[in-house]
């Protein structure tokens, strides 16, 4: 009659209720089952099973629980161990509660820790298999303001090896899919997982989404106080052995990204979100932008009196201002100046230092218009017209002209000490000492000139040393041609001058050498007014030559 009793599932759940009322006594949990059925194979079933924190809030629930008991001599020691374990329903509340430090799952697991079992014990669960199917699993501190670091829903689980001891949990995940509260849809996830208080791992890690695969691992290290100042304090490690991304993925967490970006991506990533090394770092994106290198980013969430800074070791950086700016359309699309799309795709190769508004660099850059080397600071280069810089510039056959809008200026190299402000012609006041070792003016291409001196919106005061085949000289003034007519206020020494071959004058022969001051205003030599004081001179053209110890002429 007792066999008979004992297989009818009214006795089976008050069998239940009974050993968890005495579990809730002992260890003054709070467990509730509404019905049980066992079978005398050690198969269980629970039916609304749930367990309440210490706050009376839910810990776990779940519509349906079946699994197998293979230990019943553990059981009585508060040992769970499992099979298979199948779930309908499962809720897991895992929260810190306000001015708490453990969470509320810690909170019920030490309870097992304390009276009849030995304090050096803890609570054990294992589990063969485990099978989720519609799971809800939530990470909430509601010490912090934004309380929310995980709420998953719609869980779909297969995992294996399942172990539960005190606070620390480990599986091997099969199979996992779910829909992240941020709005992310995970469609499969597998893994060795791992949970402690002091870090949490996705090792051997597989994960698709719609539109984002990622082979690798990843693992976050903390102190569990760390959550209180979770992008600052909590230390990832990610590794990415191959990976292609969504930037619609990674907006749900990061929404600085532009839309409907792809990026094909290697290498490992450390730290805090608001302080990320990218190391062995290779980067493709769907428009054949590349970075290769090491960066790290600094405040990319940043609080307040906080600015985005990266720095970075570039062994190949291949971009344009269209693709930067799409990417990053807020950070960089308000900030870059509109006159670095003139350079095209760019080829970039050295270190850089960048926040919102600055630049500091040394380089080897190639572009649409021309090769550079610089070792250059830049500052406010958000505003073209107030940039400040200083360093180096090496120009190789760099079209200067195209890039600051002068027809009459071509294709330039040279290697120059730079200290100015402002990009446009209007805003320019920057001074120069160096070397051109070529430049195009007027349809002439000019060699061997020696600078000191300083542009000014259009005008260029101080000393100019050509050493050309149709241009030896030495010039001490200033020439200003920022105006409708061209300014000239200069003394100057020629050694030679080919006016033809400059194209100054039609005249098929027309050469100069002397000394000259020069205050003319004009943009012709048939409309110059001013006056020219020469000296030491001789003119040679195809009708004569002239030589003039003195002359002065007005016009």
């Amino acid at each position: 009659m007792l066999g008979i009793a004992l297989t009818l599932p009214s006795v089976q759940t008050e069998i239940g209720k009974y050993v968890t009322n005495e579990l809730n006594k002992k260890y003054k949990t709070n467990i509730n089952v509404e019905q049980v059925s066992l079978t005398v194979f050690g198969g269980v079933k629970l039916k609304k099973v749930l367990i309440l924190d210490h706050h009376k809030d839910t810990l776990i629930y779940a519509n349906r629980i079946k699994t197998s008991i293979l230990d019943f001599d553990k059981l009585m020691n508060v040992d769970l161990i499992f099979g298979e374990i199948a779930a309908d329903g499962l809720y897991f509340n895992m929260k810190t509660y306000k001015n708490e430090k453990l969470t509320n799952l810690d909170k019920f697991v030490a309870a097992f820790d304390t009276g009849a079992p030995p304090s050096d014990e803890h609570f054990l669960m294992t589990a063969t298999k485990v099978k989720i199917k519609n799971g809800h699993y939530s990470l909430i501190d509601e010490n912090r303001q934004d309380p929310i670091d995980v709420d998953f829903t719609k869980i779909n689980l297969t995992a294996t090896a399942l172990r539960i001891y005190g606070p620390e949990v480990s599986t091997t995940i099969n199979k996992l899919s779910f829909q992240d509260h941020r709005g992310i849809f995970v469609e499969d996830l597998s893994s060795k997982f791992s949970y402690t208080q002091k870090h949490i791992k996705l090792e051997n890690l597989d994960l698709i989404t719609k539109e984002s695969k990622v082979k690798g691992s990843i693992v976050m290290n903390y102190e569990i106080e760390d959550f209180e100042d979770f992008t600052d304090k909590v230390e990832f490690d990610v590794k990415l052995e191959k990976a292609s991304i969504a930037s619609n993925d990674i907006r749900f967490f990061y929404d600085e990204l532009g839309k409907n970006q792809f990026f094909k991506i290697k290498g490992r990533i450390k730290g805090p979100l608001n302080n990320l090394v990218l190391s062995n770092f290779k980067l493709n994106d769907s428009k054949n932008s590349q970075i290769n290198g090491t960066l790290n980013f600094k405040n990319l969430f940043p609080s307040k009196g906080k600015e985005f800074f990266m720095n970075a070791r570039f062994n190949r950086l291949s971009t344009n201002y269209d693709d930067l700016v799409t990417i990053l359309p807020n950070v960089l699309g308000k900030t870059l100046p509109v006159i670095l799309k003139k350079l095209g795709t760019i080829n970039f190769v050295g270190d850089a230092q960048v926040t919102t508004t600055s630049l500091d660099a040394s380089f080897a850059m190639s572009s649409q218009i021309g090769n550079v080397k610089s070792d250059l600071i830049l500052k406010n280069m958000d505003l073209t017209d107030k940039a400040s810089y200083v360093g180096n510039v090496v120009l190789d056959n760099c079209d200067i002209g195209a890039f600051v809008d002068r027809k009459d200026i071509g294709k330039t190299s040279l290697n120059l000490d730079v200290n100015g402000k402002g990009f446009s012609e209007k805003s320019l006041n920057t001074s120069l000492k160096g070397i051109v070792n070529s430049i195009t003016f007027n349809n002439y291409t000019y060699s061997n000139i020696d600078l000191n001196g300083n542009f000014v919106s259009g005008l260029y005061k101080g000393q100019v040393k050509a050493n050309d085949p149709n241009l030896k000289m030495y010039f001490d003034g200033f020439v200003d041609l920022s105006k409708k007519s061209n300014i000239y206020n200069f003394q100057i020494n020629v050694e030679n001058a080919n006016l033809k071959k400059l194209n100054f004058v039609k005249d098929n022969i027309s050469k100069f050498e002397g000394d000259i001051n020069v205050d003319l205003s004009g943009n012709t030599i048939d409309n110059l007014v001013g006056d020219v004081f020469v000296k030491h001179a001789t003119y040679h053209n195809t009708k004569a030559t002239y030589s003039i110890d003195e002359f002065y002429i007005n016009s």
